[in-house]
């Protein structure tokens, strides 16, 4: 092997040696080529090397390390390896490779020896015979040698002879070349001396030429000018002589609606006197600028006529702040042209002088810094670029003095003013102190903790000390100081510590364990939580709370010394101070209000210096102020100040909070330019007043320079089928046109004038242009464009919206115009041979063409325009009632039209509801019509009176619900009864059989149940009704017949669904006094056998009783309801398409609150936790379990299968394959509950079953008894033999054990001692009493939570004494939490209709199943 250390760093050949050491190198093995081995550590790691023929080595390793390209310690580990083992073998073939050698140079010696005597002889013999030849040959050589020294020097004599001739000839051709040279020098110059005289001659002729016809252009140009001026002038006066006439007929035209807004009070602005004095004014000296730099007269001509003819053009010219110089700054963009080459020129200037220059002409090119000359130029396109831009100064105003935090805080309050304007344990010793400490540090507030009895030790690992109170450790402080952490030990207000420290301690360790479990920190390790906690948020929020009225230590480290002391909490708003004045801050470091240009060098604060501003100029004024440091919580802020720990007023920080943002420590600085001045003290100044003291040094000079607020004015008029609006901006007595801002601060416009305030313009414009979005430029108006729908929105609110903007002047035409009439309805309600009689009658608007009026409601337009041209508002309650109506009862467009309708008696209620809900719609109604309505709305108060046997047996909700159901017979409506598990649904039933037969009501009754209730009602009946004869048909077919022909002879038939499939021949016949269906849910699915026979039995009166309406579908809800009421939710094919399929796919409000108002009365639901104020808690607990690797992987490969699968579908195939797909889903959580279930050969660990194991163990050693539900009674037979392996007793509920086993192990459970109790989820799920028990786990979530609940109330209803807790075990990051997720957020829709649940399994949709795989 090569010398391989040298590729290996120190501490990595370190780690591999002591890795190799330790015996972690195994399965080491020589296979072709190189080697193989592992190296053990957390996980096993494959290396493998391969030994070249040259000795040169290719290493792998299946670590992260080698991964990246790297050596790592395995590597090393089994270099090692390698090298000892070969070191062994080496010894071995040394020897035997040095006896060989020794064997045969003993034999070589010999035969060397011979084979030398042999030799010499022989050499003797030929040295003899070589001297002879050699003599000989000697001879030869030296007669060839003279020989050939002789030719040589011939040659050389004839080659030097030559030689000598070719020099000779070469001389005398160079000399003659040289003398015709010369002449031909001779005969140019002369030629070019010629040819620059008659060039210079014709260059002169042709400046006189140019110079004579620049003075007639310069003379014509200026004529020109003056008569454009002129003609400017005399066109401004003209329009300014319209717009006063304008104004004069506007004011005899309009009306003004409202009260006039009233003008700026006095003092405050500088009036007209500042407007016209800002027209002129501009920051940047145009002169000045171009004086700055020296040019010559000749260049400044140039560079005029490459300007005049359009050689240079200005792009662009912007202000800002540049962060190098500190000051503001223009910026110039220009493009030049040099024959078809085009170039850019950019300058950079000062308030009065060129800062820097650029030009990229072909002349500047060639040398750069001297394109960058700032002083002096001959550069014709510089000069003529400063030209161009010295014209632009004078006539644009483009910007000021306004520093970047000045923008800033104008543009916070811009942006406030625009969303205003468009947005309408006792006993124990209890001594052991925690203190807090708080820390000011780097800007922020931090946290720390000292505990103690009397002497106090800093707390420095805040994670372990919590981990000690959660285990009662004791831990050591100091040197030998020991404190138990018991939290019992802890005072009261140390305990609240705690808390507060947990909670943060959590947030920390999460974060940190996000981080691992992120990608990109492999490498990252979790430090744990120190001795500080950073407060900010919620934390900040609850150490003030917390504190109280306590004392803190505080240190604040941001200065150049420690400050201490102590602080207590404090509610107050600090004093905030602002300095208005006229002096610059020559030397302060500013941020830009854009981005700048170029990048300015990084600076230091220097202190500031103060420079008066010359008495004749003013460009602005500083602000200084002075504010508190904040520190931010969830919704407030804090700050420090005389030994208080102060809480700032909401109200307080919202005002503060842009000057914050300015603020540095507790400094705030910025300038307010010329421009700006206006807005910072008519926006800015009075909302800071009442928090601010605001002090001036010259107010009377500042307000001379203050332009008047702006108001606004908006003229209105309506032509044919329009409306139009003339809007403008008021400024003191100048009026301008809101349409003007507009077309000028386009590009290529002029740009407003300084005075006006473009903002406040934008928003108004923008505002109005909502109403009314089409310009007409020649006449400078807004208007509808004709819009119906515009104009209507107009009318009806547009003018009060205008008028919160400003003025509104109307002419009598607009005002005419505006009408906007309601819908008057009124209902006449009565009762005339069993239906319900309706009478509809409206004012103001034509019978004829109401129909059309609510089809345009239904389309959810605003408006109805009427043929006599007068506009009917459809927001209106009364038209809501009207579409309604017509819906809910399906009447037909003859009917409605006609005024007289007639509906179903079932229909009272819900018509009751409607009249209530539109208090607009007047109403008669007939005394049985209120009659009706009256009993159901005192059901409570009503006279039935429960059978006198049961009276002290009810509970007071049952009395009521027995009553309810009295009143639903009374008016011939059938009903639900929808009672949460436990809570005696089955004894409301029997009493109202009981008063029947009490009453001396002929007729016998059938209650219809699971199969496994049949006997549980024979055993309710037994014990509440004992009187009343009951006939459970059960049996063979014989004997059920029989009991059946018997009917009369009982009061009350219990029959089973399937039973009652089986023989509804026999009950065709028959006619029932109640017919009751328990657990209703079995008829669900309209289309099943079960659905349809209930149906067919005949019956009086009928209830459904079921705690779980609707378990998946609304389909369900109208199953039952077809069977309470046939009609009530119409057929089921109108029932899907105006319910079912709004509310479900739609989430359509309207649609659900039609069908709350139609079932609601009908339907009676009461929770446990509303009428059983003595049920014991109920405690539910979600645990998360993890796989381990194996489980892991298998999970993660049925996974990506159906990913992939689901993939490769469209709509089609998904619908087709929907079955398969809900296959693979069970597969999916079969794996999560024990891998086995699907794979025979799984041997691996199974998490949730080790958790599940570990829960009923503990849950035993507490003393607990508990019901195990699952739905794969797989998974039980896996439970029961881990029970059993145990010696764990048990209890068994599957769908395969019999009626009667059931009863007699609910029994033997409830009064026995077997701990566990396994239930099949459907099977057990309902009709047992199992309240032994005072613990659920649920081992796997069903798609049904609302089945889960059901479950749960085997054990929490009536009579359960112990507080019940719930398990709900959960594998994290699987599909079972993601069915978790799904469940919580659909189980809402039945919240809404009747506080049930529901899961939609069988109507995922492609996107919710691949939703689900997302992990």
């Amino acid at each position: 092997m090569i010398q391989w250390k040298n590729k290996f760093d120190q501490s990595v050949l370190e780690r591999g040696e002591a890795s190799y050491l330790s015996k972690k190198v195994t399965d080491f093995e020589k296979v072709k080529g190189g080697y193989r081995a592992a190296v053990l550590g957390r996980q096993r790691n494959e290396v493998a090397v391969r030994v070249r023929e040259d000795g040169h080595m290719r290493l792998t390793c299946s670590c992260p390390v080698a991964k990246g390209g790297k050596s790592c310690e395995h590597m090393a580990a089994v270099l090692y390896a390698i090298e000892m083992k070969e070191s062994g073998e080496a010894a071995r073939l040394e020897e035997e490779k040095l006896a060989a050698e020794k064997a045969k140079k003993e034999s070589a010696m010999k035969a060397a020896k011979e084979a030398e005597e042999e030799a010499k002889r022989q050499r003797e013999e030929q040295e003899r015979r070589a001297a002879q030849k050699a003599a000989r040959e000697e001879r030869k050589a030296e007669r060839a040698r003279r020989q050939e020294e002789q030719r040589l020097k011939a040659e050389e004599e004839r080659r030097r002879e030559a030689e000598k001739r070719l020099a000779e000839e070469e001389r005398r051709e160079k000399i003659r070349q040289q003398k015709a040279e010369e002449a031909r020098r001779k005969a140019e110059k002369k030629q070019k001396e010629q040819e620059a005289m008659a060039r210079a001659e014709k260059r002169r002729r042709e400046e006189e030429e140019m110079h004579r016809k620049e003075e007639a252009r310069r003379i014509e140009e200026e004529k020109r000018i003056r008569e454009e001026e002129i003609r400017r002038q005399q066109e401004e006066q003209r329009k300014e002589e319209e717009k006063r006439i304008s104004q004069e007929k506007r004011k005899e035209e309009y009306t003004l609606l409202g009260e006039s807004w009233e003008e700026e009070p006095e003092g405050i602005s500088g009036g007209d006197r500042s407007i016209a004095a800002l027209e002129n004014y501009s920051y940047f000296d145009g002169a000045a600028i171009r004086e700055s730099m020296e040019i010559a007269r000749e260049t400044y001509r140039d560079g005029a006529e490459l300007a005049r003819t359009g050689k240079i053009r200005l792009e662009r010219v912007l202000s800002g702040y540049e962060r190098s110089s500190r000051e503001i700054k223009g910026q110039m963009d220009a493009i030049g042209q040099s024959g078809r080459e085009e170039f850019t020129l950019r300058m950079i200037f000062s308030r009065t002088a060129v800062s820097s220059y650029e030009c990229g002409c072909p002349r500047c090119r060639k040398s750069y810094y001297y394109s960058w000359n700032t002083n002096k130029t001959d550069c014709p396109y510089k000069a003529g670029a400063l030209q161009l831009l010295e014209e632009y100064l004078n006539t644009h105003n483009i910007g000021d003095a306004t520093d970047q935090r000045a923008h800033q805080l104008m543009y916070f309050y811009h942006q406030k003013k625009s969303n205003l304007v468009l947005a309408d344990a006792t006993g124990r010793k209890e001594s052991l102190k925690l203190i807090p400490r708080l820390v000011k540090k780097d800007g922020g507030l931090s946290v720390s903790f000292k505990i103690g009895e009397g002497k106090l030790f800093i707390v420095k690992k805040l994670d372990e000390f919590c981990r000690n109170v959660k285990e009662s450790a004791t831990d050591t402080y100091g040197t030998k100081t020991q404190f138990n952490h018991d939290i019992g030990n802890f005072t009261d207000e140390g305990r609240r510590w705690i808390r507060f420290i947990n909670r943060i301690v959590r947030e920390e360790k999460e974060f940190q364990q996000r981080l691992l479990d992120a990608r990109n920190y492999y490498y990252y390790r979790s430090s744990g939580v120190g001795s500080d906690l950073n407060l900010f948020g919620w934390r900040l929020d609850e150490f003030y709370e917390q504190l109280g009225d306590s004392a803190v230590e505080y240190e604040d480290r941001d200065g150049r010394e420690k400050k201490k002391g102590t602080l207590t909490c404090a509610e107050g708003n600090p004093r905030v101070t602002m300095r208005i004045s006229d002096e610059e801050l020559s030397d302060e470091a500013e941020e830009p209000y854009y981005e700048s240009w170029r990048q300015a060098p990084a600076k230091t604060k220097k202190k500031k210096e103060v420079k008066p501003v010359k008495p004749e100029e003013f460009h602005g004024i500083q602000v200084d102020g002075s504010l508190p440091e904040l520190f931010y919580g969830t919704d407030t802020a804090y700050y420090i100040g005389d030994g208080k720990f102060y809480r700032v007023e909401k109200g307080f920080l919202e005002k503060i909070e842009p000057l914050a943002n300015l603020t540095e420590g507790s400094e705030f600085s910025f300038h307010i330019g010329r421009n700006n001045i206006s807005e910072f003290y008519h926006r800015i100044l009075p909302s800071l007043e009442d928090i601010v003291d605001v002090t001036e040094t010259d107010p009377e000079k500042f307000r001379a320079y203050l332009l008047p607020d702006v108001r606004f004015a908006f003229y209105l008029d309506a032509a044919e089928k329009n409306v139009t609006c003339r809007a403008f901006a008021l400024y003191g007595d100048k009026e301008v046109s809101l349409l003007d801002g507009l077309a000028k601060s386009r590009p290529g416009g002029t740009g407003l004038e300084p005075f006006r305030d473009g903002g406040r313009e934008d928003e108004v414009l923008f505002y109005v242009m909502q109403l009314l979005p089409e310009i007409d430029w020649d006449k400078e108006e807004l208007h509808c464009g004709g819009d119906e729908n515009l104009v209507y929105q107009m009318m009806e609110s547009g003018t009060e919206r205008l008028m919160e903007l400003g003025e509104v002047h109307c002419t009598k035409k607009f005002l005419g115009y505006h009408t906007v009439k309601p819908v008057k309805v009124s209902v006449g309600v009565s009762v005339s041979s069993g239906l319900l009689e309706l009478d509809i009658a409206t004012e103001d608007v034509p019978r004829s063409e109401l129909l059309e009026i609510l089809n345009s409601y239904r389309a959810k337009k605003k408006y109805y325009r009427l043929k006599d041209g007068s506009f009917v508002s459809l927001n209106d309650s009364s038209l809501e009632f009207l579409a309604e109506l017509m819906e809910a009862a399906h009447l037909k467009p003859k009917e409605f039209v006609a005024g007289k309708m007639h509906l179903p008696m079932y229909r009272t209620l819900y018509l009751d509801k409607m009249l209530e809900e539109n208090e607009g719609v007047y109403s008669s109604r007939d005394s049985h019509f209120r009659k009706v309505v009256k009993g159901f709305k005192t059901v409570k108060d009503a006279d039935f009176e429960e059978p006198k046997s049961l009276s002290k047996v009810m509970r007071k909700y049952q009395k009521n619900g027995y009553k309810w159901l009295r009143t639903l017979e009374t008016w011939q409506f059938g009903g639900i009864l929808a009672d949460d598990m436990g809570l005696g649904k089955t004894l409301q039933i029997i009493s109202v059989l009981l008063a029947a037969k009490e009453e001396g009501k002929e007729g016998t009754s059938l209650v219809v149940a699971p199969a496994s209730l049949i006997y549980n009602w024979g055993e309710e009946f037994a014990r509440f009704a004992p009187e009343l004869r009951i006939s459970l048909i059960a049996g063979h077919q014989e004997e059920r017949q029989e009991k059946i022909d018997a009917w009369q002879e009982a009061d009350v038939l219990v029959t089973s669904y399937d039973l009652l499939k089986r023989d509804i021949h026999l009950y065709e016949d028959k006619q029932f006094l109640y017919q009751i269906i328990d657990e209703a849910q079995y008829i669900k699915n309209h289309t099943t056998a079960a659905a349809k026979a209930v149906k067919v039995v005949k019956s009086r009166t009928r209830y459904a009783l079921t705690g779980t309406p609707i378990e998946n579908r609304l389909s369900e809800l109208w199953s039952i309801f077809d069977f309470l009421m046939p009609g009530f939710l119409y057929g089921y094919d109108v029932f899907k398409k105006e319910m079912e399929t709004p509310i479900v796919k739609s989430k359509d409000e309207t649609a659900m609150k039609r069908l709350q108002k139609m079932v609601n009365p009908f339907i009676l639901r009461r929770l446990k936790e509303d009428v059983l104020k003595d049920l014991p808690e109920k405690l539910e607990e979600y645990r998360y379990v993890r796989f381990a690797d194996e489980q892991q992987k298998l999970y993660d490969g049925q996974v990506v299968h159906m990913r992939e699968r689901l993939a490769g579908q469209n709509d089609e195939e998904f619908n087709k394959n929907k079955l398969l797909i809900l296959a693979e889903l069970t597969r999916l959580r079969q794996i999560c509950c024990d891998p086995s279930l699907c794979f025979d050969n799984y041997r691996g660990e199974v998490a949730k079953l080790e958790a599940c194991l570990q829960l009923i163990q503990s849950a035993m050693d507490g003393g607990h008894r508990m019901l195990v539900f699952s739905q794969f009674t797989s998974m039980l037979e896996i439970l029961q033999r881990e029970l059993s392996a145990a010696e764990i007793p048990y209890f068994t509920i599957t769908g395969s054990t019999s009626k009667e086993k059931r009863l007699q192990m609910v029994k033997e459970f409830n009064e026995g001692n077997t701990p566990v109790f396994l239930i099949s989820l459907k099977a057990g799920g309902v009709g047992l009493n199992l309240i032994g028990a005072d613990m659920v786990i649920h081992y796997d979530p069903w798609w049904n939570l609302a089945v889960q609940n059901q479950a749960t109330d085997r054990a929490h209803r009536i009579g359960q004494t112990k507080k019940v807790t719930v398990y709900k075990l959960i594998v994290k990051n699987t599909i079972e939490e993601k069915i978790q997720k799904l469940q919580e957020a659909k189980k809402d829709l039945a919240d809404q209709i009747i506080n049930g649940d529901v899961g939609q399994l069988g109507s995922l949709s492609r996107e919710e199943i691949m939703e689900l795989l997302e992990i």
